[in-house]
């Protein structure tokens, strides 16, 4: 058997301290035999000089991390700094102006728009609880979702007699109703580290006869559902429109609809992604899609609202008095914490911030349309103060009653009842100069009887 070949090391004379630590370590070998013990102690050594070459630091507490959440909404002429917001108003107060007294009135278009966030969800199902128990929930003409934006969305778009469903959905459930992990040895060689098989039982009893159905009349009235995957082949978000899958009468039309929903809440990597057989020119190929919370947070595009092009043509804004509705099931900037420097520490804080931003880029741009449309943007994301875990797949039955409870009184309580784009602790960057273009309820309600002209009629072809 061979000696090990690092046995003459520890007769070298090192100034170092932490090389003498390491040549006590090594001429242990001397009476070891074998490669494999040598093997053990170089691991071990490797641990060592990570522990010896780790820096310890003395990090900022949160308060100071913290952006300011509260907002102003009307600040005084030295509070006021030019931003592309402001830019944006400039360029649609030519539509506002235009008043047409004896334009009919329009129908107010209701959107909802629901982000991912894992079991943060429980907040967004708290949200529309407690907007159900004021008795001011509207039913929504278009509804999008991605993730478990997608499954709270299904419950949203059948309406209020579904909130016990989706309640128990997001209160009474742990992550053995959701996922399984798997070994972790056969989780490298597979395609994910946990089964999603629990996850496809709770959509499939989601997902009967009577929801299908129900979906199916919302899409021949003209509402729209629509869900976000990620094909992970084209790295492209994929938007379904889960009321044409309702009313198509394939065969395979709840199976579909089903593996839609599973996909868009599969996060690529802990749950396999979803196959989807799909047809081109005559050949059947298969897709693999994956949470649509990998290529966007949020979703709404100016395709879905169905807008009158003449009505833009003649200058009027098609979406005049109605109204976005956008819940973000988690805070707007993550929680400020002590990043140890390590490799995968480093990169995991930085895909966070990426994430963050990513879902504060897409409600800007949504902001946007509200503002080029018409339509009044309400936003609500869970406070800034409130505590929550890291760990978003976790679902603690203790932490999903709290943000869940934390949606209900958000809405029960008024905090989301004016929604916020007033209130504090929703945004900051970019988005606190959205707040400065947002009106009181008082100039709202003014607006609203002003009567801008704009689309009679909201239907949409059944192609």
């Amino acid at each position: 058997m061979p000696t090990s070949p690092w046995q003459d090391y520890s007769n070298e004379q090192e100034e170092s301290g932490v090389a003498k630590r390491l040549a006590l370590r090594i001429c242990v070998c001397r009476n070891l035999k074998g490669y494999s013990t040598a093997i053990v102690i170089l691991f071990g050594l490797i641990l060592c000089l990570v522990g010896c070459t780790s820096k310890s630091r003395y990090c900022p507490p949160p308060e100071i991390s913290r952006a300011n959440g509260l907002v102003q909404l009307s600040p005084t002429d030295e509070d006021f700094h030019p931003s592309e917001a402001d830019l944006l108003r400039a360029a649609t107060s030519r539509y506002q102006a235009f008043d047409d007294p004896m334009a009919p009135p329009c129908r107010r278009v209701r959107v909802l728009v629901l982000s991912g966030g894992g079991m943060y969800g429980a907040y967004s199902a708290g949200v529309l609880s407690g907007w159900t128990a004021t008795g001011t929930r509207p039913e929504f003409d278009v509804v999008t979702g991605v993730s478990t934006g997608a499954l709270i969305g299904n419950y949203a778009f059948l309406g209020t007699s579904y909130d016990r469903q989706m309640i128990d959905s997001y209160t009474n459930i742990s992550r053995r109703d959701v996922y399984r992990k798997r070994w972790a040895p056969a989780a490298l060689l597979t395609d994910a580290a946990a089964s999603s098989e629990p996850l496809k039982k709770l959509i499939e009893a989601q997902v009967d006869d009577a929801a299908l159905a129900g979906v199916a009349e919302a899409h021949r009235a003209g509402r729209r559902l629509y869900v976000g995957t990620t094909n992970i082949d084209s790295r492209r978000l994929v938007i379904w429109d889960m009321g044409a899958i309702a009313v198509s009468g394939r065969p395979d039309a709840k199976e579909l609809y089903r593996k839609i929903l599973l996909a868009s809440s599969s996060p690529p990597g802990f749950l396999p992604p979803v196959p989807i057989p799909v047809e081109v020119n005559g050949r059947r190929y298969t897709e693999l899609h994956v949470d649509g919370g990998a290529t966007t947070g949020v979703f709404l595009q100016t395709s879905m609202l169905n807008l009158d092009r003449e009505a833009l043509k003649s200058g009027r804004l098609p979406l005049a008095g109605s109204d976005a509705y956008i819940i973000v099931a988690g805070k707007l900037y993550a929680d400020p914490s002590c990043t140890d420097r390590r490799t995968v520490k480093i990169g995991e804080s930085a895909l966070h911030s990426l994430i963050y931003s990513q879902t504060r880029s897409e409600l800007w741009r949504i902001n946007t349309l509200c503002q080029l449309s018409g339509m009044r943007f309400h936003l609500t994301a869970i406070p800034e103060d409130l505590q929550i875990g890291n760990d978003m797949l976790s679902f603690d039955k203790d932490e999903l009653q709290r943000l869940y409870q934390a949606g209900y009184t958000a809405s029960t309580a008024g905090r989301a009842n004016s929604w916020l784009l007033g209130q504090q602790n929703l945004m900051a960057d970019r988005l606190l100069q959205i707040q400065k273009l947002i009106q009181t309820e008082q100039d709202l309600a003014k607006v609203g009887n002003r009567g801008f002209p704009c689309i009679s009629r909201f239907t949409f072809d059944e192609g």
